[in-house]
């Protein structure tokens, strides 16, 4: 879940410029993205998800045992049950009118019980299933939402048991209230960030939650080079952390990572003023925090 963390701040300038998880809902999407460890020990999960870079003009249709799932568009994921057993997974763009995933299913695995499956949906025809680690997955899904504007036809898709995952709550802050452009030292964090922070504590506290797992992530615009945008974002989520542990949350139950520029979505030109003004909603934190 998702949530608006919003500030009684004095001007509406101050208001507008903190942007919680701002990624809006259409009729393509649904919720965002909330991290599940764990699978019923009777099932099999599988998370097919296309990342928001993973862009193209063509929705990668997602095939369980030759019956369609969904189709994904970029930023988009899905989340299904299986019995345990051999079953056939593949994604496939532009195979309308044949839709060879009906038909050529190439790739197949005896998947376990209690295991979530985490794959990437392959945009090159193949159909093969991209699975990747539990960890890479849980970075590539930050910022991705349901996909939710098809019904899936795949007979062998079971209800996935509940009661048996956890997950987390995002609250996204915008860097342009946190920080000055460039910056990312915590003695730079502006008055209107602490009060942030601090408000997002005191939300914590009202809710039990001092002691959950938390995960601040940076996010930075393109401008400027890859590598030291990568270090931008870590040194951004480093700050954040040092400012939460400040705020009494126990710096053991913490874990800072850097996005960097990996995760956007906007395209932008113009001069570099222009641009920094563009970017301006890429420049993010998020912090995540898990339910108990």
């Amino acid at each position: 879940m998702t949530t608006k963390f919003i500030l009684n701040f004095v001007t509406l300038a101050s208001l507008s410029a903190m942007t919680i998880f701002n990624a809006q809902a259409n009729n393509h999407f649904g919720q965002a993205w909330r991290t599940m460890p764990s699978a019923s020990s009777d099932q099999v999960r599988v998370v097919y998800y296309r990342p928001v870079d993973a862009t193209g003009p063509s929705p990668a249709n997602i095939y369980v045992d030759g019956e369609f799932q969904t189709s994904l568009l970029a930023g988009g994921y899905s989340v299904f049950c299986l019995k345990p057993g051999i079953h056939s997974l593949g994604s496939f763009t532009n195979d309308a009118p044949t839709y060879q995933g009906k038909h050529q299913q190439p790739w197949s695995d005896n998947l376990a019980a209690g295991k979530t499956y985490y794959i990437r949906a392959s945009l090159d025809d193949s159909g093969r299933p991209l699975v990747s680690s539990a960890a890479e997955a849980q970075q590539q899904l930050v910022g991705t939402r349901k996909q939710s504007h098809l019904l899936s036809r795949a007979s062998a898709v079971i209800a996935c048991q509940q009661g048996t995952t956890q997950s987390y709550d995002n609250y996204e802050f915008s860097s342009d209230l946190l920080f000055n452009f460039g910056s990312a030292n915590s003695d730079d964090i502006s008055q209107d960030g602490r009060t942030a922070i601090h408000q997002f504590v005191t939300t914590l506290q009202a809710k039990s939650n001092m002691a959950a797992r938390i995960i601040v992530t940076g996010f930075t615009d393109p401008i400027g080079e890859e590598n030291n945008n990568m270090k931008l974002g870590q040194r951004r989520a480093d700050a954040i952390k040092k400012l939460l542990v400040n705020n009494g949350i126990a710096d053991a139950n913490i874990f800072s990572q850097s996005m960097g520029e990996s995760r956007v979505s906007t395209v932008c030109q113009g001069s570099r003023k222009e641009q920094i003004s563009c970017y301006a909603s890429e420049r993010r934190v998020i912090i995540s925090v898990e339910n108990k």
